[in-house]
């Protein structure tokens, strides 16, 4: 089969015409020879036309897959950059924190020293160590929002896969 569905189509039409002709003639003259020979022209045009019209469905659905495909790719992207950009944001927050923290912890320290700059430095260093654990849960929330993304993108492809696979079956079958 070619490629050019217009030629098909109206290849199978001339055929389906062609077949009928030969039909009416063999029933004219009396030949049943050829009256079985224009119905079976006229049964492969129909198969023809069954095998265009399937391969336009294959094409179509093909088509759809990889649109799905790049739009799932699109959004996964974009959220795996959001997640990304939200933990760096985080990480950049928490970080200015401890480190005003740190500054107000040493400022109490210099008051303080007298009576307990030891003390003062610890509660700033186990302030600082929980804004570093809370940045560690939200870079872990962002990794798994990542990983989310690239097992719906891995779902995506394989769904387009098969209905690659599908498409190819029913031009073959179609060839056949």
């Amino acid at each position: 089969m070619t490629h050019d569905k217009a030629a098909e189509a109206r290849e199978g039409l001339l055929d389906g015409v062609a077949g009928k002709a030969k039909e009416v003639a063999g029933a004219v003259t009396g030949r049943d020879d050829l009256v079985e020979e224009g119905q079976l022209q006229q049964a492969e045009a129909r198969n023809r036309k069954a095998a265009v019209a399937d391969e336009a469905i294959a094409d179509a659905k093909s088509d759809e897959a990889v649109q799905e495909m790049q739009e799932a790719n699109r959004e996964a992207a974009a959220q795996k950059n959001a997640a990304r950009a939200q933990a760096e944001r985080a990480e950049t927050d928490v970080q200015q924190q401890r480190a005003s923290e740190h500054a107000q912890a040493a400022r109490e320290a210099e008051l303080k020293e007298a009576a307990g700059s030891a003390a003062a430095e610890q509660r700033a260093d186990d302030l600082a160590d929980s804004r570093v654990r809370e940045a560690a849960s939200l870079a872990a929330d962002a990794a798994s929002t990542e990983q989310e993304a690239a097992a719906e993108r891995l779902r995506l492809e394989r769904e387009a896969a098969a209905a690659d696979q599908q498409a190819a079956q029913l031009r073959a079958q179609t060839e056949k």
